[in-house]
């Protein structure tokens, strides 16, 4: 495997969580590593056959340009994530990002972050050639099963999941089969904000769809409904959609770990996939039982109301 990389770049930018770092500025120090699927060229001399190092420099320029960034996790996490996007020859990419010059007062060279992220064997591409080639769920394709969980504690709650499952329909990538009840409930990582309604979703999606295109369109709907960036972990949001499994697909990535890692401890899920679910396990042991057996203390509430 051949390895491109990207050796101290110096980028001027505007990130920072102090006021005076995006309003002044300051030096940035890039280093980037990408590693190819290629084993050897065999005297293939084609730029096609590898990624170019021009259009990594460019990635990363754009994304310093158009961007104010609080953290340097973000940052980085960004990079990656849109490098991965020039190329289906990707397979790893490793992000360094430092500030040379940082608004501490110690006798320190730099701060930074290192972030990878790795394309997982079972899901290769995420180009946009996936978003073209299916269009529509016809009888003759195969399709997986995906379970949604949705939910909302800002403005008009029942609207929200309204819009939100009118969006899903829309990308005709899925074909919702079934649609719990709506669950008023207590939010449960952080408590002083209002409940949520929450729902669980059943749908068919093309089985050669991987799991990160699926994971890009559900971020898409959660961007367009006016989901924006949380101060808060876990705090008040105007939608959330989360993929709890793709039919036996397991998957761990930095972006998306598949069956959601959260599923075991949230009642606010739990409840209505039982609903909609009744076969479903969690492990080896049935969804009732694990949930009687759990005795949850957050409080969910069937509101009648239907979608």
């Amino acid at each position: 495997m051949f390895e491109i990389f990207v050796k101290n770049l110096v980028l001027y930018g505007y990130h920072g969580v102090n006021p005076e770092e995006k309003k002044e500025g300051q030096d940035f120090l890039f280093n980037v590593q990408v590693k190819v699927k290629k084993d050897s060229f065999k005297g293939e001399d084609n730029i096609e056959n590898t990624v170019n190092y021009s259009q990594i420099i460019d990635t990363i320029k754009n994304v310093n340009k158009n961007n104010k960034f609080d953290l340097l996790e973000t940052f980085a996490e960004k990079i990656s994530g849109e490098i991965f996007k020039i190329s289906s020859l990707i397979k790893e990419v490793k992000v360094k990002i430092e500030k040379i010059k940082p608004p501490i007062n110690e006798n320190l060279e730099s701060v930074g972050v290192s972030y990878k992220l790795k394309r997982d064997t079972a899901t290769e591409d995420i180009s946009d050639s996936n978003f073209k080639a299916s269009n529509k769920l016809k009888k003759s394709e195969k399709y997986n099963s995906i379970y949604l969980s949705l939910g909302t504690n800002i403005g008009n709650r029942f609207e929200n999941l309204k819009n939100a499952i009118n969006a899903i329909n829309s990308t005709k990538i899925f074909q919702i089969l079934k649609i719990s009840s709506i669950y008023e409930t207590e939010p449960m990582y952080v408590s002083d904000q209002e409940n949520f309604y929450n729902i669980v979703i059943l749908a068919k999606v093309l089985a050669d769809l991987n799991p990160f295109v699926i994971f890009g369109y559900l971020k898409g709907i959660e961007y367009l409904m006016g989901r924006k960036k949380q101060k808060i972990k876990n705090g008040p949001r105007i939608i959330d959609i989360d993929i709890l499994s793709i039919d036996e697909i397991t998957l761990e990535s930095d972006l998306l770990i598949l069956p959601h890692p959260k599923l075991k401890e949230r009642n606010f899920v739990l409840i209505p996939l039982l609903e909609i679910a009744p076969a479903y396990n969690i492990g080896d042991t049935s969804l009732s039982s694990y949930i009687a057996k759990k005795k949850f203390p957050e409080k969910v509430k069937k509101i009648n109301q239907i979608l």
